[in-house]
């Protein structure tokens, strides 16, 4: 099976090789061969550090920091600083800026090359780009490793390193982290820094992805999750699960809800094999929803008429069948439409007249209805 990988190339899986990254990813451990000067392999396994090293690795640069700090090494703000001044990196800094929006470009160009001859082109003019990015950046940062932070950096990055590398047959390949750093065979202790750095950073997100949607993998995953034996997946407690544990459980609870779509709404196996097909279809797919939620709640919130839900339309006093006076102590004073005009009932039904409270003559109907009442309680 192939695959492309991060930056464009294909990448080939076997069935052994997909068995070998999960059993890594599963129990935390790598098999690194490295080759010396004479040709003879010589094999280390790395493993990601623990919560408690990964403590002592914080300790270990909060302490050379301190130290640096009171060797008189100066910061990275300081150095910032003094290389403004003298302009030191102002080519330096122009021509990275350029290759970035170069490179920016050229993987523009790739997305939308399909023939792969083309596609081989574009790949190699991607690689010349990087190679020389890396060279100026590396130029830049040879600046910076005098720093009080870099110097911390090093030091925690050489501490993991030992932390997390083991012998084929058990425990530590350094007894002491002071072994390590003592190790007289530089090229030996340099390759394995080197392959350390890739090991820390993790498997690709696209190897991830690979995993997470492969047979092999996912039915120990979809079991685990209907018995309830999730935890028992790595070799691991969840609150010290590794980078690639974690990436491995997120792209896979990702792949079984597009499993578990709808058939109508499930892109096609072609679209779930593509990534970047597949996170614009997704992208596209819940962007559809979110408006369709929108319309959803408009509609409750509205009528047939358009109007909001609950709203009653003022009612015409001539529909009521009665020649009325309304005055705001009335129940429904807000809810009719008053005016001083008549207003000629539809056929068959009687004349209505409507009055506004604060004319004129509802105030003169008023004082006439408080007369009468007076009179007639002197009658009696």
């Amino acid at each position: 099976m192939s695959e492309e990988g991060t930056s464009g190339e294909k990448i080939s899986l076997s069935f052994q090789e997909v068995e070998s990254l999960l059993d890594s990813v599963l129990n935390n451990q790598r098999l690194q061969q490295i080759d010396l000067p004479d040709g003879s392999p010589r094999f280390v396994v790395f493993c990601f550090p623990t919560g408690p090293e990964l403590l002592a690795a914080r300790y270990t640069r909060d302490k050379t920091l301190a130290e640096a700090a009171a060797e008189g090494l100066p910061t990275i703000e300081e150095m910032d600083r003094q290389i403004q001044e003298r302009g030191l990196l102002e080519d330096v800094d122009q021509s990275i800026k350029d290759l970035e929006e170069r490179l920016e470009g050229q993987r523009a160009i790739l997305n939308k090359t399909q023939i792969p001859g083309r596609r081989s082109a574009v790949e190699e003019v991607i690689s010349k780009i990087q190679s020389d990015l890396y060279g100026l950046r590396s130029k830049k940062e040879s600046y910076y490793y005098l720093t009080q932070e870099r110097k911390a950096d090093e030091v925690s990055y050489r501490y993991l390193a030992w932390a997390s590398t083991y012998s084929i047959e058990g425990g530590k390949y350094w007894k002491t982290f002071d072994d390590f750093e003592n190790e007289t065979d530089i090229y030996f202790q340099t390759e394995v820094l080197g392959h350390f750095a890739k090991f820390n950073s993790g498997l690709p997100a696209k190897k991830v992805r690979y995993l997470a949607r492969h047979n092999l993998w996912r039915i120990r995953f979809v079991a685990a999750t209907k018995t309830g034996a999730g935890p028992s997946l790595f070799c691991r407690r969840f609150n010290d699960l590794t980078p690639d544990q974690l990436g491995l459980l997120y792209w896979s609870n990702y792949y079984q809800s597009i499993y578990e779509m709808l058939p109508d709404d499930q892109p096609d196996q072609e679209i779930i094999e593509d990534d970047e097909k597949l996170d614009k279809y997704m992208e596209d797919y819940f962007k559809q929803k979110e408006a369709e939620r929108k319309e959803g709640k408009a509609e409750k919130r509205s009528d047939v008429s358009g109007h909001p839900k609950g709203y009653k339309p003022k009612l015409n006093a001539w529909e009521r069948g009665e020649e009325l006076i309304i005055t705001p102590s009335h129940p429904e004073y807000q809810s009719l439409a008053y005016t001083e005009k008549r207003i000629n009932a539809p056929e068959g039904t009687s004349e209505v007249e409507v009055i506004s409270p604060n004319s004129r003559r509802a105030r003169n109907r008023r004082a006439q209805a408080r007369s009468q009442s007076s009179m007639r309680g002197r009658k009696r």
